[in-house]
């Protein structure tokens, strides 16, 4: 399935703007409190670096397979994202695990919420499995791309009704 496929479903399912916002901060709220117990990871080598900053960079990669430009725009946010996961995880074993669990706990309450009072409808894990909670900005960032009159050509894909995964669903 192509990344306009996977759009096509999408975008019927994300019209309100609240609710395409609540998915944009939530992606980040997601990957941060993801981050916070796994920098207590060390990863080989020596260079400080940890299982949080190597699911950023994943996180990064898939981005840009989906769509090189959104998801360029994406990482911006994914920079201070990993920053405060980073210093929670400093904190306090018991306390960086109830400030990662708080958030998470919040963010799933904010998409939801988004859905049900916003879009009056909801999709599950049916678009994308949980994969979706990381790279959520890049089909809204697309969205905005769209808006701006570029990606005209993927524009059109995601928007076209005879398409062979539209044809397949029918």
């Amino acid at each position: 399935m192509t990344f306009a496929d996977k759009l096509r479903a999408w975008m019927p399912l994300h019209e309100n703007g609240v609710s395409r916002a609540a998915h944009f901060v939530g992606t980040y709220l997601f990957i941060f409190s993801l981050c916070v117990p796994l920098a207590w990871v060390a990863l080989p080598g020596g260079l400080g670096l940890t299982a949080a900053h190597a699911l950023v960079a994943a996180v990064v990669l898939y981005a840009l397979t989906l769509e090189w430009t959104a998801g360029l725009l994406m990482v911006p946010l994914l920079v201070p994202t990993l920053l405060a996961a980073l210093a929670v995880a400093s904190l306090p074993a018991g306390v960086a695990a109830g400030v990662a669990l708080g958030v998470m706990v919040a963010r799933f309450a904010l998409v939801v919420g988004a859905h049900v009072v916003f879009e009056k409808k909801t999709h599950g894990l049916s678009l994308g499995g949980p994969l979706l909670f990381f790279i959520e900005p890049v089909y809204l960032l697309t969205l905005v791309l769209f808006g701006m009159g570029f990606k005209r050509e993927l524009h059109a894909r995601a928007t076209s009704v005879g398409s062979a995964a539209t044809r397949v669903a029918v």
